[in-house]
Protein backbone atom coordinates (compact mmCIF):
# COMPACT_ATOMS: atom_id res chain seq x y z
CA UNK A 1 0.00 0.00 0.00
CA UNK A 2 1.38 3.33 -1.09
CA UNK A 3 1.43 6.31 1.50
CA UNK A 4 -1.52 8.58 0.41
CA UNK A 5 -0.77 11.56 2.65
CA UNK A 6 0.12 14.71 0.67
CA UNK A 7 3.68 15.77 1.08
CA UNK A 8 5.67 18.56 0.39
CA UNK A 9 9.22 19.18 -0.97
CA UNK A 10 10.76 17.97 1.52
CA UNK A 11 8.76 14.79 2.23
CA UNK A 12 6.56 16.12 4.99
CA UNK A 13 3.23 15.85 5.67
CA UNK A 14 1.05 18.98 4.27
CA UNK A 15 -1.26 20.96 6.05
CA UNK A 16 -3.95 19.94 3.53
CA UNK A 17 -6.08 17.29 5.15
CA UNK A 18 -7.06 14.14 3.34
CA UNK A 19 -10.67 12.93 2.96
CA UNK A 20 -10.65 8.97 2.74
CA UNK A 21 -13.48 7.78 0.83
CA UNK A 22 -13.80 3.66 1.59
CA UNK A 23 -15.47 0.87 -0.97
CA UNK A 24 -15.80 -2.40 -0.65
CA UNK A 25 -14.19 -3.02 -3.93
CA UNK A 26 -12.47 -1.65 -7.54
CA UNK A 27 -15.51 -3.77 -9.28
CA UNK A 28 -17.31 -1.58 -11.85
CA UNK A 29 -20.61 -1.77 -9.64
CA UNK A 30 -22.47 1.36 -9.79
CA UNK A 31 -21.71 2.36 -6.10
CA UNK A 32 -17.98 2.15 -6.65
CA UNK A 33 -18.03 4.57 -9.83
CA UNK A 34 -19.98 6.97 -8.08
CA UNK A 35 -17.46 7.29 -5.54
CA UNK A 36 -14.38 7.46 -7.52
CA UNK A 37 -16.23 10.39 -9.90
CA UNK A 38 -17.11 11.94 -6.51
CA UNK A 39 -13.53 11.80 -4.48
CA UNK A 40 -11.83 13.37 -8.44
CA UNK A 41 -14.53 15.95 -8.49
CA UNK A 42 -13.89 17.06 -4.97
CA UNK A 43 -9.91 16.71 -4.82
CA UNK A 44 -9.59 20.69 -5.83
CA UNK A 45 -6.25 20.92 -6.11
CA UNK A 46 -4.92 23.41 -3.47
CA UNK A 47 -8.53 22.88 -1.33
CA UNK A 48 -8.22 19.32 -0.28
CA UNK A 49 -7.45 16.02 -1.16
CA UNK A 50 -9.58 12.76 -1.85
CA UNK A 51 -8.41 9.68 -2.22
CA UNK A 52 -9.99 6.91 -2.42
CA UNK A 53 -9.59 3.14 -0.64
CA UNK A 54 -10.52 -0.27 -1.54
CA UNK A 55 -10.62 -3.20 1.00
CA UNK A 56 -10.78 -6.70 -0.89
CA UNK A 57 -8.93 -7.74 -3.65
CA UNK A 58 -10.94 -8.53 -7.34
CA UNK A 59 -10.72 -6.92 -10.87
CA UNK A 60 -9.34 -3.47 -10.60
CA UNK A 61 -11.89 -1.82 -12.50
CA UNK A 62 -12.44 1.55 -10.62
CA UNK A 63 -9.18 3.67 -10.26
CA UNK A 64 -8.32 3.58 -6.98
CA UNK A 65 -5.61 5.36 -4.90
CA UNK A 66 -4.95 3.11 -2.00
CA UNK A 67 -5.86 -1.11 -2.31
CA UNK A 68 -5.96 -3.10 0.97
CA UNK A 69 -6.38 -6.02 -1.29
CA UNK A 70 -7.53 -8.21 1.44
CA UNK A 71 -8.60 -11.83 -0.01
CA UNK A 72 -12.21 -12.74 -0.28
CA UNK A 73 -13.63 -9.71 -2.55
CA UNK A 74 -15.98 -11.61 -4.21
CA UNK A 75 -18.80 -11.86 -1.63
CA UNK A 76 -17.88 -9.06 1.08
CA UNK A 77 -21.11 -8.28 2.66
CA UNK A 78 -20.87 -11.83 3.85
CA UNK A 79 -19.40 -12.79 7.35
CA UNK A 80 -16.84 -10.32 9.32
CA UNK A 81 -12.75 -10.96 8.78
CA UNK A 82 -11.50 -9.61 12.00
CA UNK A 83 -8.10 -9.79 10.13
CA UNK A 84 -9.24 -6.69 7.93
CA UNK A 85 -10.20 -4.70 11.14
CA UNK A 86 -6.19 -4.91 11.97
CA UNK A 87 -5.26 -4.16 8.24
CA UNK A 88 -7.51 -1.43 8.29
CA UNK A 89 -6.70 -0.05 11.49
CA UNK A 90 -2.85 0.27 10.63
CA UNK A 91 -3.97 1.75 7.13
CA UNK A 92 -5.26 4.41 8.39
CA UNK A 93 -3.01 5.43 10.98
CA UNK A 94 -0.21 5.62 8.43
CA UNK A 95 -2.62 7.69 6.15
CA UNK A 96 -3.82 9.72 9.09
CA UNK A 97 -6.65 11.15 7.47
CA UNK A 98 -8.77 13.96 8.55
CA UNK A 99 -12.49 12.49 7.55
CA UNK A 100 -13.05 9.25 6.82
CA UNK A 101 -16.40 8.63 4.28
CA UNK A 102 -17.88 4.60 4.46
CA UNK A 103 -19.36 4.13 1.36
CA UNK A 104 -22.06 1.63 1.92
CA UNK A 105 -22.23 -1.02 4.72
CA UNK A 106 -19.21 -3.24 3.91
CA UNK A 107 -16.83 -0.18 4.51
CA UNK A 108 -18.76 1.04 7.79
CA UNK A 109 -18.85 -2.51 9.79
CA UNK A 110 -14.95 -2.39 9.11
CA UNK A 111 -14.30 1.11 10.16
CA UNK A 112 -16.29 1.54 12.88
CA UNK A 113 -13.87 -1.37 14.79
CA UNK A 114 -10.89 -0.13 13.30
CA UNK A 115 -11.51 3.59 14.53
CA UNK A 116 -12.21 2.29 18.22
CA UNK A 117 -10.27 5.12 20.10
CA UNK A 118 -9.50 7.50 17.30
CA UNK A 119 -11.15 10.74 16.94
CA UNK A 120 -11.28 10.90 13.21
CA UNK A 121 -14.79 11.86 11.90
CA UNK A 122 -16.46 9.59 10.22
CA UNK A 123 -19.33 9.86 7.49
CA UNK A 124 -21.62 7.09 6.16
CA UNK A 125 -22.85 6.71 2.58
CA UNK A 126 -26.33 4.47 2.62
CA UNK A 127 -26.47 3.33 -0.34
CA UNK A 128 -29.46 0.93 -0.19
CA UNK A 129 -32.16 0.01 2.14
CA UNK A 130 -31.44 -2.30 4.80
CA UNK A 131 -31.87 -6.41 4.23
CA UNK A 132 -32.84 -7.09 7.68
CA UNK A 133 -35.07 -5.29 8.76
CA UNK A 134 -36.94 -7.48 10.43
CA UNK A 135 -34.08 -8.99 12.44
CA UNK A 136 -33.89 -7.17 16.03
CA UNK A 137 -30.57 -8.17 17.00
CA UNK A 138 -28.98 -7.33 13.33
CA UNK A 139 -31.02 -3.78 13.38
CA UNK A 140 -29.63 -3.26 17.18
CA UNK A 141 -25.67 -4.22 15.78
CA UNK A 142 -26.30 -1.84 13.00
CA UNK A 143 -27.73 0.58 15.08
CA UNK A 144 -24.67 0.66 17.13
CA UNK A 145 -22.48 0.75 13.57
CA UNK A 146 -24.48 4.06 12.45
CA UNK A 147 -24.40 5.69 15.89
CA UNK A 148 -20.26 5.96 15.22
CA UNK A 149 -21.05 8.15 12.73
CA UNK A 150 -21.11 11.89 13.01
CA UNK A 151 -23.14 12.27 9.82
CA UNK A 152 -25.05 10.00 7.54
CA UNK A 153 -25.78 10.40 4.43
CA UNK A 154 -28.76 8.94 2.08
CA UNK A 155 -28.95 8.00 -1.51
CA UNK A 156 -32.83 8.00 -1.71
CA UNK A 157 -35.79 9.18 0.68
CA UNK A 158 -36.53 5.95 1.24
CA UNK A 159 -33.10 5.40 2.77
CA UNK A 160 -33.33 8.41 4.47
CA UNK A 161 -36.34 7.18 6.21
CA UNK A 162 -35.24 4.25 7.43
CA UNK A 163 -31.86 5.62 9.00
CA UNK A 164 -33.59 7.86 11.02
CA UNK A 165 -36.71 5.29 11.65
CA UNK A 166 -34.70 2.05 12.29
CA UNK A 167 -31.73 3.05 13.07
CA UNK A 168 -32.98 6.08 15.18
CA UNK A 169 -30.26 8.77 13.42
CA UNK A 170 -31.33 12.34 14.50
CA UNK A 171 -32.14 14.48 11.69
CA UNK A 172 -29.49 17.08 12.56
CA UNK A 173 -26.67 14.01 11.69
CA UNK A 174 -28.86 12.92 7.71
CA UNK A 175 -29.61 14.07 5.06
CA UNK A 176 -30.10 13.51 1.83
CA UNK A 177 -27.26 12.87 -0.72
CA UNK A 178 -28.31 11.44 -4.23
CA UNK A 179 -26.50 9.65 -6.69
CA UNK A 180 -24.90 11.77 -8.87
CA UNK A 181 -22.46 11.38 -12.29
CA UNK A 182 -20.85 12.91 -15.00
CA UNK A 183 -23.03 13.73 -18.38
CA UNK A 184 -19.70 14.34 -19.81
CA UNK A 185 -18.95 10.70 -19.46
CA UNK A 186 -22.05 9.54 -19.51
CA UNK A 187 -23.88 10.94 -22.78
CA UNK A 188 -25.14 9.97 -26.06
CA UNK A 189 -23.41 8.10 -28.84
CA UNK A 190 -23.18 8.70 -32.29
CA UNK A 191 -26.24 7.24 -34.79
CA UNK A 192 -25.52 3.98 -34.96
CA UNK A 193 -24.43 2.49 -38.47
CA UNK A 194 -27.24 2.17 -40.69
CA UNK A 195 -28.88 5.02 -39.51
CA UNK A 196 -27.55 7.76 -41.70
CA UNK A 197 -28.40 5.49 -44.86
CA UNK A 198 -32.03 5.50 -43.70
CA UNK A 199 -31.49 1.87 -42.94
CA UNK A 200 -33.25 0.92 -39.05
CA UNK A 201 -30.84 -1.20 -36.95
CA UNK A 202 -32.17 -3.60 -34.70
CA UNK A 203 -32.51 -2.36 -31.66
CA UNK A 204 -30.29 -2.85 -28.46
CA UNK A 205 -31.89 -3.39 -24.89
CA UNK A 206 -28.83 -3.37 -22.39
CA UNK A 207 -28.71 -4.65 -18.70
CA UNK A 208 -26.00 -3.76 -16.67
CA UNK A 209 -25.26 -4.51 -13.01
CA UNK A 210 -24.40 -7.75 -10.45
CA UNK A 211 -25.42 -10.69 -11.73
CA UNK A 212 -27.10 -11.42 -8.20
CA UNK A 213 -30.61 -12.30 -7.03
CA UNK A 214 -31.62 -8.81 -6.17
CA UNK A 215 -30.48 -7.64 -9.69
CA UNK A 216 -32.77 -10.55 -11.33
CA UNK A 217 -30.57 -10.76 -14.59
CA UNK A 218 -32.62 -13.46 -15.14
CA UNK A 219 -35.76 -12.02 -15.54
CA UNK A 220 -34.01 -9.49 -17.99
CA UNK A 221 -32.93 -12.64 -20.21
CA UNK A 222 -36.68 -13.55 -19.71
CA UNK A 223 -38.08 -10.34 -20.97
CA UNK A 224 -36.06 -10.59 -23.92
CA UNK A 225 -36.98 -14.26 -24.34
CA UNK A 226 -40.34 -12.94 -24.21
CA UNK A 227 -40.16 -10.30 -27.12
CA UNK A 228 -38.35 -13.08 -29.41
CA UNK A 229 -41.52 -15.15 -28.98
CA UNK A 230 -43.48 -11.71 -30.05
CA UNK A 231 -41.29 -12.33 -33.53
CA UNK A 232 -39.33 -8.89 -32.31
CA UNK A 233 -36.14 -8.24 -34.01
CA UNK A 234 -33.33 -6.88 -31.52
CA UNK A 235 -30.44 -7.37 -29.67
CA UNK A 236 -29.65 -7.67 -26.13
CA UNK A 237 -26.36 -7.83 -23.82
CA UNK A 238 -25.88 -8.49 -20.42
CA UNK A 239 -22.80 -6.30 -18.78
CA UNK A 240 -21.52 -7.53 -15.14
CA UNK A 241 -20.67 -10.27 -13.52
CA UNK A 242 -21.29 -12.25 -9.93
CA UNK A 243 -22.44 -15.30 -8.21
CA UNK A 244 -25.28 -15.85 -10.72
CA UNK A 245 -22.93 -15.84 -14.23
CA UNK A 246 -22.98 -19.52 -14.53
CA UNK A 247 -26.57 -20.16 -14.30
CA UNK A 248 -27.77 -17.26 -16.17
CA UNK A 249 -25.12 -17.60 -19.17
CA UNK A 250 -27.34 -21.20 -20.51
CA UNK A 251 -30.96 -18.79 -20.79
CA UNK A 252 -29.22 -16.24 -22.07
CA UNK A 253 -27.56 -18.11 -24.99
CA UNK A 254 -30.81 -19.59 -25.75
CA UNK A 255 -32.68 -16.14 -25.91
CA UNK A 256 -29.70 -14.58 -27.59
CA UNK A 257 -28.45 -12.38 -25.20
CA UNK A 258 -24.77 -11.45 -24.97
CA UNK A 259 -22.88 -12.06 -21.88
CA UNK A 260 -19.97 -9.60 -22.07
CA UNK A 261 -18.79 -10.19 -17.92
CA UNK A 262 -17.50 -7.27 -15.90
CA UNK A 263 -16.45 -4.30 -17.96
CA UNK A 264 -14.98 -1.29 -16.88
CA UNK A 265 -16.00 1.28 -20.04
CA UNK A 266 -19.70 1.37 -18.43
CA UNK A 267 -20.19 4.66 -20.51
CA UNK A 268 -19.25 3.80 -23.74
CA UNK A 269 -21.08 0.08 -23.80
CA UNK A 270 -24.46 1.93 -22.51
CA UNK A 271 -23.71 4.24 -25.83
CA UNK A 272 -24.21 1.16 -27.92
CA UNK A 273 -27.71 0.16 -27.05
CA UNK A 274 -31.13 1.99 -27.33
CA UNK A 275 -32.63 0.97 -24.08
CA UNK A 276 -32.24 -0.07 -20.75
CA UNK A 277 -34.09 -2.46 -18.66
CA UNK A 278 -33.80 -2.42 -14.84
CA UNK A 279 -35.52 -5.91 -13.24
CA UNK A 280 -34.29 -5.54 -9.21
CA UNK A 281 -35.86 -6.42 -6.08
CA UNK A 282 -36.70 -3.69 -3.79
CA UNK A 283 -34.11 -5.14 -1.20
CA UNK A 284 -31.28 -3.33 -0.93
CA UNK A 285 -31.93 -0.41 -3.25
CA UNK A 286 -32.52 3.04 -2.84
CA UNK A 287 -31.22 5.33 -5.62
CA UNK A 288 -30.17 2.88 -8.67
CA UNK A 289 -27.08 4.81 -10.03
CA UNK A 290 -27.50 2.90 -13.32
CA UNK A 291 -30.65 4.12 -14.47
CA UNK A 292 -28.86 8.12 -13.94
CA UNK A 293 -26.35 5.94 -16.21
CA UNK A 294 -28.38 5.11 -18.96
CA UNK A 295 -30.90 8.04 -18.46
CA UNK A 296 -27.94 10.49 -19.06
CA UNK A 297 -26.58 8.35 -22.12
CA UNK A 298 -30.03 8.76 -23.50
CA UNK A 299 -31.68 5.56 -23.33
CA UNK A 300 -35.19 5.14 -22.35
CA UNK A 301 -35.77 2.85 -19.53
CA UNK A 302 -38.17 -0.14 -18.23
CA UNK A 303 -37.52 -0.08 -14.18
CA UNK A 304 -38.89 -2.39 -11.34
CA UNK A 305 -40.78 0.69 -9.07
CA UNK A 306 -38.15 -0.18 -6.06
CA UNK A 307 -36.57 2.63 -4.19
CA UNK A 308 -35.21 5.45 -5.74
CA UNK A 309 -36.45 4.60 -9.29
CA UNK A 310 -39.44 6.96 -9.72
CA UNK A 311 -37.23 9.99 -8.43
CA UNK A 312 -35.22 8.95 -11.63
CA UNK A 313 -37.57 8.31 -13.66
CA UNK A 314 -40.65 10.18 -14.76
CA UNK A 315 -43.53 7.26 -15.74
CA UNK A 316 -44.42 7.72 -19.43
CA UNK A 317 -41.89 10.79 -19.76
CA UNK A 318 -38.52 9.09 -19.62
CA UNK A 319 -39.59 5.76 -19.61
CA UNK A 320 -41.92 2.93 -18.21
CA UNK A 321 -42.16 2.04 -14.39
CA UNK A 322 -43.96 -1.45 -13.80
CA UNK A 323 -44.79 -3.49 -10.53
CA UNK A 324 -41.77 -5.62 -9.77
CA UNK A 325 -43.74 -8.95 -9.86
CA UNK A 326 -45.48 -7.64 -13.45
CA UNK A 327 -43.78 -9.40 -16.28
CA UNK A 328 -45.63 -8.61 -18.41
CA UNK A 329 -46.40 -5.31 -18.00
CA UNK A 330 -42.20 -5.41 -18.32
CA UNK A 331 -42.40 -7.00 -21.56
CA UNK A 332 -45.14 -4.75 -22.95
CA UNK A 333 -43.56 -1.81 -21.82
CA UNK A 334 -39.81 -2.82 -23.48
CA UNK A 335 -42.07 -3.71 -26.81
CA UNK A 336 -43.09 -0.38 -27.12
CA UNK A 337 -40.06 0.99 -26.88
CA UNK A 338 -38.07 -1.71 -29.35
CA UNK A 339 -41.22 -1.00 -32.17
CA UNK A 340 -40.65 2.70 -31.98
CA UNK A 341 -37.68 4.52 -32.66
CA UNK A 342 -39.47 7.99 -32.44
CA UNK A 343 -40.90 6.84 -28.55
CA UNK A 344 -37.10 5.81 -28.02
CA UNK A 345 -35.79 9.57 -28.95
CA UNK A 346 -37.73 11.67 -27.02
CA UNK A 347 -37.65 9.43 -23.95
CA UNK A 348 -34.65 9.32 -24.50
CA UNK A 349 -34.19 13.24 -24.57
CA UNK A 350 -36.27 13.61 -21.74
CA UNK A 351 -35.04 11.26 -19.51
CA UNK A 352 -31.31 13.23 -20.34
CA UNK A 353 -32.79 16.63 -19.48
CA UNK A 354 -34.02 15.32 -16.58
CA UNK A 355 -31.11 13.37 -15.11
CA UNK A 356 -28.53 16.00 -16.11
CA UNK A 357 -30.14 18.78 -14.09
CA UNK A 358 -30.66 16.83 -10.92
CA UNK A 359 -28.31 14.42 -10.84
CA UNK A 360 -25.05 15.78 -12.26
CA UNK A 361 -22.37 15.13 -10.32
CA UNK A 362 -21.64 19.12 -10.13
CA UNK A 363 -24.85 19.26 -8.02
CA UNK A 364 -24.22 16.34 -5.68
CA UNK A 365 -20.48 17.65 -4.83
CA UNK A 366 -21.69 20.73 -3.76
CA UNK A 367 -24.32 18.87 -1.44
CA UNK A 368 -21.29 16.75 -0.15
CA UNK A 369 -19.30 19.72 0.39
CA UNK A 370 -21.67 21.26 2.60
CA UNK A 371 -21.36 18.17 5.29
CA UNK A 372 -17.72 17.32 4.82
CA UNK A 373 -16.23 20.56 5.20
CA UNK A 374 -17.45 21.18 8.63
CA UNK A 375 -16.02 17.99 9.73
CA UNK A 376 -12.96 18.90 8.42
CA UNK A 377 -12.89 22.34 9.59
CA UNK A 378 -13.56 20.62 12.69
Amino acid sequence: MNQARPTNAKGAPEATPLVLHVIPTATARGAQREARALASRLDVPGVRHHRLMSLFAGPDLVPVDLALAHPGGDRPAQGFDPRLVLRLAAALRRTRPTVVVAHGGDPLKYLVPAMVGARTPLAYYATGTFEHARSKARVALWRRLVSRAEVVAAEGDEVLDQCRQLFGVPESRSLLAPNGRDPEEFHPGERRAGADRGEEPAPVLAFVGALTEGKRPSRFVEVVAALRQRQLDLRAFVCGDGPLAHAVSGPAAAAGVDMLGSRHDVAEILRGADAFVFTSLPTGEGMPGVLIEAGMSGLPVVATAVPGVRTIVEEGVGGFVVDVADLDAMVDAAARLVTSSDLRRTMGEAGRARCVERFSVEAVAECWLSFLEPLVER
